[in-house]
């Protein structure tokens, strides 16, 4: 395949993506990602790039409040990007690849259309990081404009079964779908000391870690009220629920009565190379969300060794959690499927559960960035040769 120009368009570059983008940068022509903005408000990273060609667009934010269907409020912000066709127009592509499905899409879609007239080749990739569970109740104004950009685009990268599916359902071919894991810089959590953990059934306390926003959506105090049941029906056993972020959920956590052999840890946000060190005397992590696209944070616990005590409402936990071999799956939704997955969890024998931890290394070790950019790059070769 010839060496393609690529531009990639984004909200943000997150720090786990730029090794990713980096190693992308080495096997294209040429790549510039356009971002709508240098960090979002609500975020703790610093913008980072490293040597990439970042440029800003210029961008009108607006927020939001999205209700979903399970009951839950979001406070979130789209960005409308107003000059991405310029831009595209001026960087002649041979491919652009856009993240979601939201304005700057919109006009990668438009450029798409107008490149023949242009007398360019130009192709066309949505990077639909989403699943089932992000999208439902989406309202039908948005579907219908996704449905139309579907058939305009030359394919669709997406991040598991859940969103291929997604995808499915809007109108794109099974042919034209890539299935492309979320993926992060495993080194950085393969390498901890671990020797710390919890190696005996008589540990004094469990330890459990949790890393996110403090928001409804991360199911945090529906999970806090089953292992405050939990410890009141094991009043011998102690557990430690580490929380590693912010958010206004943080307040209602706090404002909860524990039983003395709980207790909860809030760390607030931590710089993102730090949060690795906060893993390395954890026995598992915890996962309760009731819906995400992905969740990177499975990628890293697994890779530092943890057994995951996942939401099967996350797409990474459907693609890279075995019942009972590497972690334990239960539907938030369903108070008895929680109760049942964290009593499995939490009674787990410490040689068992570390065995898991060995297993979960081995799972998160093909979900590399690696594997990522080859997915990346078959999907370009593919739609380019077209």
């Amino acid at each position: 395949m010839p060496r393609c120009s690529v531009v990639l368009l984004l909200n943000f570059v997150p720090p786990y993506r730029v090794a990713l983008l980096q190693a992308l940068e080495r096997e294209v022509r040429r790549l510039t990602v356009l971002v709508s903005t240098g960090m979002e408000a609500d975020r703790s990273w610093k913008a980072d790039w490293r040597g990439l060609d970042v440029r800003v667009s210029r961008s009108l934010t607006l927020p939001y409040r999205r209700r979903h269907p399970d009951g839950f409020g979001e406070d979130l912000s789209t960005h409308l990007t107003v000059d991405m066709l310029p831009r595209l127009c001026a960087l002649a592509p041979d491919v652009v690849i856009s993240s979601e499905f939201g304005a700057r899409t919109l006009q990668a879609c438009l450029y798409r259309c107008l490149a023949p007239l242009l007398g360019r080749r130009s192709r066309f990739l949505v990077w639909a990081t989403l699943s089932e569970d992000s999208e439902r109740g989406r309202g039908w104004v948005r579907t219908t404009l996704r449905r139309l950009m579907a058939k305009r685009a030359d394919g669709a990268m997406t991040n598991g079964e859940s969103g291929a599916r997604y995808l499915e359902s809007i109108g794109f071919a099974p042919e034209r779908i890539f299935r492309i894991h979320q993926s992060t810089d495993l080194d950085r959590f393969a390498k901890l000391d671990t020797s710390g953990r919890s190696v005996s059934d008589d540990e004094k306390t469990l330890q459990l870690v949790t890393v996110g926003s403090l928001i409804p959506r991360k199911g945090l105090r529906p999970f806090l009220q089953h292992l405050i049941a939990w410890c009141a029906a094991h009043p011998g056993r102690a557990l430690n629920w580490r929380l590693i972020g912010d958010g206004p959920e943080r307040a209602a956590l706090e404002a909860l009565v524990l039983p003395p052999n709980l207790k909860l840890t809030l760390l607030g946000d931590v710089a993102y190379e730090d949060v690795p060190a906060l893993m390395a005397d954890a026995d598992l992590l915890a996962f309760p969300t009731l819906a995400d696209e992905w969740g990177l944070v499975v990628n890293e616990a697994m890779a530092a060794g943890l057994p995951v005590l996942a939401s099967c409402r996350a797409q990474a936990a459907e693609e890279m959690v075995t019942d009972k071999e590497n972690g334990w799956l239960f539907d938030p939704a369903d108070p008895t499927s929680t109760g049942k997955a964290l009593g499995q969890a939490l009674d787990t024998p410490a040689a068992a559960r570390i065995a898991m931890g060995d297993a979960a290394r081995q799972t998160a070790a093909r979900f590399s960035h690696e594997n990522t950019l080859r997915r990346m790059m078959q999907a370009i070769e593919t739609v380019w040769d077209q």
